[in-house]
């Protein structure tokens, strides 16, 4: 019997936490929510998430939402020696948390401008001086963090769930120009984390590669 099951879309940030199941090797099933077809917004994928949006992740406890959320549930569970996710009460936890929190909340708002820039205004011009501001910031974002890409983590020292975050945010920006996963120090990074078993894994069944559609 599966112990979760996985409401998402390929490629978009439920790949994140298809990954970190891989990577945790715990019982799971997913579920495609098709976006295009608007199935997140039908009543029946409502009763599940009332947001409208992926990933939902069905527990034996209920449903859960929100990445953060439910990378910091799977790790409390299934990452005793806090591989994934430091220990609570760690400096280390709180960086990571740090980390993921800033990806949530400040980098894929940008992205939404970036590819729903008709959700923030009716008039054409707007919609384009969205896109147009949002992809100057992503862009911006990007060089820094390439910059500051050092190691052999994103996210530091150590692998953390922040890597995995990231990977996904940064594979988004292939669509830019310069693409972010073609950056001197991220593209070689990007390829590492993708190479991984559980990663390959999330990918192939979500239909996605690293580096195109």
């Amino acid at each position: 019997m599966k112990m979760y099951t996985l409401y998402y879309s390929p490629g978009s940030c439920s790949l994140v936490v298809h990954a970190l199941l891989e990577e945790l090797g715990v019982p799971f099933e997913v579920k495609r929510v098709d976006l295009v077809a608007k199935e997140h917004l039908a009543d029946e994928y409502r009763k599940l998430n009332p947001k409208g949006k992926v990933p939902a992740l069905v527990t034996p406890e209920g449903v859960l939402t929100e990445c953060v959320a439910i990378l910091m549930y799977l790790c409390d569970k299934h990452d005793p020696h806090g591989k994934w996710l430091a220990k609570p009460g760690t400096w280390q936890r709180a960086k990571t948390i740090e980390q993921i929190a800033t990806l949530a909340t400040e980098v894929h708002p940008l992205f939404n401008r970036f590819f729903h820039q008709d959700d923030f205004a009716d008039a054409k011009d707007v919609q384009d001086a969205v896109k147009s501001r949002g992809t100057q910031k992503l862009l911006a974002y990007f060089r820094g963090e390439d910059a500051a890409l050092a190691g052999p983590h994103w996210s530091g020292g150590t692998l953390t769930v922040a890597d995995l975050y990231f990977m996904v945010i940064a594979r988004w920006g292939r669509r830019l120009e310069p693409s972010a996963i073609r950056m001197k120090n991220i593209e070689p990074w990007f390829m590492r984390i993708t190479e991984r078993p559980a990663v390959k894994r999330a990918m192939e069944r979500e239909g996605v590669k690293p580096f195109g559609t």
